[in-house]
């Protein structure tokens, strides 16, 4: 059979793809709570988000997705060919519901009052992971359902992650699940995302010596030490270099998290911890980034300074030139009748894991970052639809 040509490709999707299946998945979604906990990836709610929700609706559809042993769902559709494969990479896991009211109600909303337009999905999540895994979800159910052949092969992942802030899930994937793509598109905003900064956490721990508080005379107080520590940092923040990327601006350096030990009352602390994020540009080397922090904070006599790496995600660029990227242009242009945009991040995710090991990766989808994580996380409907269409687009025609 001869490839589909674009025309036959966007009718077959106009006539078979609809705005309330898009719109029945988001809601589905959203009013499965699968929040980020300590638990991180192995959290239940996130696991059965993915067993009890996304496998059913695939095999409603005659597909036969399987789970790895991290409860990554990962589906495989041959295609005629083995070339330009391609991987779509959505999330199970969203924010925790915080202070937002009826965070998993999945109401339908005027978009209005949000300046938003038509009717919107209200939900945690909605705004980032689930309106973008709704879009992949509609486009994969809608080839199995016509049973279409595909012109290569479809790798459709739906990662455990989403809130971790590190690739373990994906990279997991990579490694054990027997995914050869040549391109990938992770969820992401309606623009074409080309580029993002990475990051990497680093881990500051003081060591001082613990004591009574009415004798503070003899220890030697950690924190302290880690106000030292922040005052030979201070400089740093939020620009440690000077030099800029074009679009992703300069490399940023912030405390996030501090903490002292031991848990006791009216007890000299012993040890203070601080948590930084060092954002990284497209080419940094995370190891020099630590090694400009300690320089900076060289020795503080009396104290005990460690200074060492955690989570890391690696930053990330695909040219305009890019084959996925033209791709995934004639995608919008095809579908939605208008030319694209494109957008960077200084957040961190997967793309650039996958850039790393010579797939071509960016991300597309129904994020409008303006809601995350906040009291009012929704998404446009007529966003995820679009998405939609614009995934099936690139599955059955490349």
């Amino acid at each position: 059979m001869s490839p589909m040509d674009a025309g036959t490709a966007k009718k077959l999707i106009e006539k078979n793809l609809s705005y309330e299946e898009a719109k029945r998945l988001t809601v589905k979604l959203v009013q499965h709570a699968s929040p980020q906990t300590p638990l991180l990836e192995a959290e239940a709610q996130v696991l059965a988000l993915i067993r009890d929700v996304v496998k059913p609706e695939l095999e409603q559809s005659g597909l036969r997705p399987t789970i790895d042993k991290m409860g990554n769902l990962i589906l495989h559709l041959v295609g005629r060919e083995k070339r330009d494969r391609l991987m779509l990479v959505g999330y199970a896991m969203c924010a925790a519901p915080s202070t937002m009211q009826n965070p998993y109600s999945g109401e339908i909303v005027d978009g209005a009052p949000y300046k938003l337009a038509g009717d919107c999905v209200w939900g945690r999540g909605a705004c980032e992971q689930k309106g973008s895994l709704a879009a992949m979800l509609a486009a994969v159910k809608f080839i199995g359902a016509n049973k279409l052949e595909i012109p290569s092969d479809l790798y459709f992942v739906v990662s455990t992650a989403g809130e971790t802030g590190k690739h373990d899930s994906l990279a997991f994937v990579l490694e054990h699940g027997n995914v050869q793509p040549d391109w990938c598109v992770i969820d992401g905003p309606p623009d074409i995302q080309l580029g993002n900064k990475g990051r990497v956490d680093v881990l500051v721990i003081v060591k001082g010596k613990q004591a009574h508080s009415s004798r503070p005379w003899e220890g030697v107080n950690a924190i302290d030490g880690a106000a030292r520590v922040l005052e030979k940092l201070r400089p740093m923040m939020p620009f440690p270099e000077e030099k800029a990327h074009s679009e992703l601006g300069k490399v940023s350096l912030t405390t996030t998290a501090i903490e002292s030990f031991p848990k006791a009352t009216h007890t000299i602390q012993s040890e203070c911890r601080i948590v930084f994020d060092r954002r990284l540009l497209p080419g940094d080397d995370p190891v020099r980034a630590i090694e400009q922090m300690k320089r900076a904070i060289g020795t503080i006599a009396p104290f005990e300074i460690e200074v060492a790496a955690r989570d890391f995600m690696y930053p990330s660029e695909v040219q305009k030139e890019a084959e996925v990227v033209q791709a995934l242009e004639q995608g919008i242009r095809t579908m939605l009748n208008h030319e694209p945009k494109f957008c960077y991040s200084t957040a961190a995710n997967d793309t650039g894991l996958l850039n790393q090991r010579g797939i071509q990766a960016i991300n597309y989808g129904s994020r409008h970052i303006q809601f995350q994580h906040t009291d009012h996380d929704l998404v446009p409907l007529n966003s995820v639809f679009d998405a939609a269409k614009v995934f099936a687009f690139l599955a059955i025609h490349r």
